[in-house]
């Protein structure tokens, strides 16, 4: 501050000197020459402002007159003359002052104000990536920062029509038919493009003189200053904006050309971001499409999982829509606003699909050939609508681009499309988007072929497992409740719907003294399984009818087995038990899990046995014996609790949960078990299990 107001006194002193210097000349050589005395204030006009010029001006105009008096010509022509001439000087003096002290101000104004919106635009568009942050940012700062009453940014897209990209501060009522504008419209805009240059309009009624049908567009006076963007011979849009009447002057003009330069660079930089992203992010999806799309033989899963990988980084919204009785068929949709996707879904059925339309869906449906729209326009949407009001639902979209995709199954049919489009985003799509999205519909159409033909399959065979099931529910009768001092429970779990039945069976062969039990796994799944359970089943009661002998009765049932035995490496794992009344036991495993002995007081207890070969390739079993105290159990089980399986992938441990089944209430202690296996595995088990429990209650 010091500094300036010393350069500031500089020029007055200087003025001020000269003046001196005049004077001693007039009065030392007696040479009148008081006109020039106004010199002193035309150099103190050169850096000072009017009130110190005027200052000098005046001090020069007391000398002049002072000249008269000691040269005695007061009021003489030639005196006159001269202070005239003194006059003239100080007067063109303090005015040069006064407009070089306005121009100095109003370019102070003018950088401040450029540095203002310079600091705004850097940091609101440190972190923008594409061309609408740039340009929204820029036009948000532009209005409360300049002080404009509109501002518009519009590019000029490959077709010659000049698109809004943002706008604030909207015109008159009917601004909606400017927000796209063809090059060669006799408007202002187009005007400023075609010339590639600058056109300001100072007030409405320069408008209006250049441009009549714009007349009562504008409600309130204000200027309007067109700016195109150009990039050496490329143009990339134009800068619109209006300000309320004088508050930008033509000394400005210069501002506005700089800052549309400045909006230029960084929708170029923002261009070339896009692209580079666009390109990452193709990439990206790709390698992720090709690990996540066949992750799910679930078809609406893996339609979900379509939509959830293009929305929001590809697209704004993703629509799949598959060929059901001649009819397209919306099947998955999606955008970036959970409650938008809601209401494009209830919508869904509201507008079918017109299939004899000569573009977009319809179209590449029967084509089998891709459609991209870099561009949707007011008149696309309109001709695609139905009615007033899809018309109203296709403008509620937004829509500004979009590509269309066929989906072909294995043999090269097409069965539906998938659909990206552009809205809000203002982003749009070209022919390296329309390659890409043809490759991701090639996955998807893999991996939905894979997911309906899977469900077609499961349905086939839920079909058969419900027989296998009533077949094999049929054989594995109920166990009697009570054989003397032995209670009895047993259960069976069908494995998950993927599954098909397996040939798990038990059976209980009662008798005076004692109870012989059998529970077993038959090799291999369905009706083969159970048919060969039956055979197992039927081998053991006559076997277990005749001897307390487990040994005994293991090898009659292998030996009786073997011929209904579909081929040589078929077989039957099984435990044989038989228990006394008196609680002693004998056990023989051939190739089965041996029971566990479960105590009152929650000890679990897995009996020594040695196994044996299965029956039915020449089970030779060692006989394991020992003895239940009273309310001792005995479980016995197949490896379908064993081989539980979380959602990891990790084997489930039984172990935890075996103490409550041994101090559990007799009829419902086998319940919980099942129920903590199905907890821990999140999902129904991939293998059956069959369960038989065994109490020791003497005193019952």
């Amino acid at each position: 501050m010091r500094s300036h107001l010393s350069r500031a006194s500089v020029w007055p002193a200087a003025g001020l000197l000269l003046l001196a210097a005049l004077v001693a000349t007039d009065l030392l050589t007696g040479r009148q020459v008081n006109g020039v005395y106004g010199a002193g204030a035309v150099l103190a006009a050169i850096r000072t402002d009017a009130r110190r010029t005027g200052a000098v001006a005046a001090v020069a105009l007391v000398a002049s007159l002072a000249s008269g008096v000691w040269n005695d010509n007061v009021g003489s022509v030639d005196w006159s003359v001269r202070f005239a001439s003194c006059a003239l000087l100080c007067g063109l003096a303090v005015a040069v002052a006064g407009a070089n002290h306005r121009r100095q101000r109003q370019l102070a104004e003018t950088t401040a104000l450029a540095q203002r919106v310079l600091d705004a635009l850097a940091v609101e568009l440190t972190g923008a990536r594409t061309v609408r942050e740039v340009v929204d940012g820029f036009v948000g700062h532009a209005v409360a920062t300049l002080g404009a009453s509109s501002a518009m940014v519009l590019t000029l897209d490959s077709d010659d029509v000049l698109r809004t990209v943002s706008w604030h501060g909207r015109g008159g009522d009917g601004a909606d038919q400017y927000r796209e504008i063809p090059l060669a419209a006799d408007l202002p805009g187009p005007l400023a493009v075609r010339q590639r240059t600058d056109v300001h309009y100072r007030s409405v009624d320069e408008i209006v003189a250049a441009f009549p049908d714009l007349a009562g567009y504008y409600t309130e006076d204000r200027s309007l200053h067109l700016l195109p963007l150009h990039r050496g011979e490329t143009t990339l849009g134009l800068l619109a904006l209006t300000f309320p009447p004088a508050l930008f002057r033509p000394a400005q003009d210069g501002f506005l050309h700089s800052l549309a330069g400045a909006l230029t660079s960084a929708v170029q930089r923002a261009v070339e971001l896009e692209a580079d992203d666009a390109a990452t992010q193709r990439t990206v999806l790709l390698a992720e499409a090709s690990s996540t799309l066949s992750r799910s033989l679930s078809l609406q899963t893996t339609l979900d999982e379509v939509c959830r990988l293009l929305v929001p980084r590809f697209a704004d919204w993703c629509s799949v829509q598959l060929l059901r009785d001649g009819q397209l068929e919306t099947v998955a949709v999606q955008h970036r606003d959970p409650d938008t996707t809601a209401w494009a879904w209830s919508m869904r059925c509201a507008f079918p699909t017109r299939m004899d339309a000569a573009q977009g869906a319809a179209a590449v449906l029967r084509t089998g050939r891709s459609e991209l729209y870099p561009f949707i326009s007011a008149d696309q949407v309109e001709r695609a609508a139905t009615g007033e009001e899809h018309l109203a639902v296709l403008r509620r979209l937004g829509l500004t681009s979009a590509v269309i995709a066929p989906l072909r199954d294995r043999g090269g049919t097409v069965v539906g499309v998938v659909a990206l489009i552009h809205a809000e985003s203002g982003r749009r799509y070209g022919e390296e988007d329309l390659a890409f999205l043809e490759e991701i519909a090639d996955r998807a159409a893999v991996a939905l072929d894979t997911a309906t033909t899977f469900e077609h399959q499961t349905e086939r065979l839920a079909e058969v497992t419900l027989v296998a099931e009533a077949a094999q529910r049929a054989i594995l009768a109920p166990p009697p409740q009570r054989s003397g001092p032995l209670t009895l429970s047993a259960r069976y779990l069908s494995a998950a719907t993927e599954a098909q039945v397996g040939g798990d069976l038990y059976e209980v062969v009662p008798s005076a003294t004692s109870s012989r039990l059998l529970v077993g796994d038959v090799r291999g799944k369905g009706l083969g399984a159970v048919r060969t359970a039956t055979v197992v089943l039927g081998a053991f009661r006559s076997a277990a009818a005749d001897t307390d002998d487990v040994a005994a009765i293991a090898r009659d049932v292998d030996r009786r087995i073997v011929p209904y035995l579909a081929d040589a490496e078929d077989f039957v794992t099984a435990v044989v038990v038989a228990v006394e009344h008196d609680g002693c036991f004998r056990v023989a495993s051939c190739g089965h899990p041996p029971p566990y002995r479960l105590r009152p007081d929650g000890r679990v207890e897995a009996l020594a046995v040695e196994p044996s070969r299965p029956l039915g390739l020449g089970a030779e079993p060692v006989v394991a014996e020992g003895r239940l105290c009273a309310g001792e159990r005995l479980l016995l089980f197949t490896d379908g609790m064993l081989e539980a399986r979380t959602p990891d992938g990790d084997f489930v441990d039984p172990a935890p949960f075996l103490p409550a089944v041994g101090a559990a209430a007799f009829d419902t202690a086998l319940d919980p078990l099942l129920a903590s296996l199905r907890e821990a595995a999140g999902h129904a088990l991939d293998d059956d299990l069959a369960l038989l429990l065994v109490g020791y209650d003497p005193a019952g």
